[in-house]
């Protein structure tokens, strides 16, 4: 690619978005516009290994509060003792999916609810080292063995991770290698068996290879 073309490319794109790249870059617009392409694929990359967290503690945190509570709205229970902001997030879930036409079922809340809910759920929150984690959701991590702080930090640390792709940051300046091994580390609390397919069928380590 030409330089001309590189520059007029990075113009469209966004100057404010590729003045990093440029920088990472010492000022090459053509080095640039291709560190952010690498950019984009490795963040297709990590997709698939962060949907897959995602939803795996999405489903076991679930069943985990659904059982000990013994209610599939299980946030409905005084015991609990959701924070607002936890609370918030429930009352948005369910106003989404009246203004999509649907009747809000605990199933499809539960659904509905971002990841950064779940993820609260291991914090301090009000009490819930006591209210939800040695009650019911140290089980949703059968192979965890350390203290709830620290599992939170870990998840939280991908939950900012994750976000920052959702909305197309730049993620190349990162330890990626590091992100990686902490999604199937965590993925690895859960089921085994679930990191090791992660592990095999993922295209991050094809990716990173490939970095310009």
């Amino acid at each position: 690619m030409q330089e001309a073309e590189a520059r007029r490319l990075c113009t469209l794109l966004s100057p404010l978005r590729l003045a990093e790249y440029q920088l990472a870059c010492g000022g090459d617009d053509v080095a640039a516009l291709r560190l952010h392409c690498w950019n984009t694929e490795i963040s297709e990359a990590f997709y698939g290994p962060l949907q897959y967290l995602e939803v795996a503690m999405r489903s076991a945190m679930t069943r985990e509060l659904t059982a000990y509570f013994g209610r599939e709205d299980w946030w409905s229970d005084p015991r609990p003792q959701l924070t607002y902001g936890g609370r918030q997030r429930i009352i948005e879930a369910e106003q989404q999916l009246q203004r999509i036409g649907l009747t809000p079922t605990p199933h499809m809340v539960s659904e509905e609810l971002p990841f950064g809910f779940y993820v609260s759920l291991l914090g301090p929150g009000n009490g819930y080292d006591q209210r939800l984690w040695r009650t019911a959701l140290y089980r949703a991590f059968p192979a965890y063995r350390g203290r709830r702080r620290l599992l939170h930090r870990q998840v939280d640390h991908l939950r900012i991770f994750r976000n920052k792709i959702a909305h197309h940051g730049p993620i190349h300046h990162r330890h990626l290698v590091a992100d990686h091994e902490a999604i199937l580390q965590c993925l690895g609390y859960i089921d085994a068996g679930l990191a090791t397919m992660v592990r095999q069928h993922n295209r991050v380590p094809e990716v990173l290879g490939r970095r310009p």
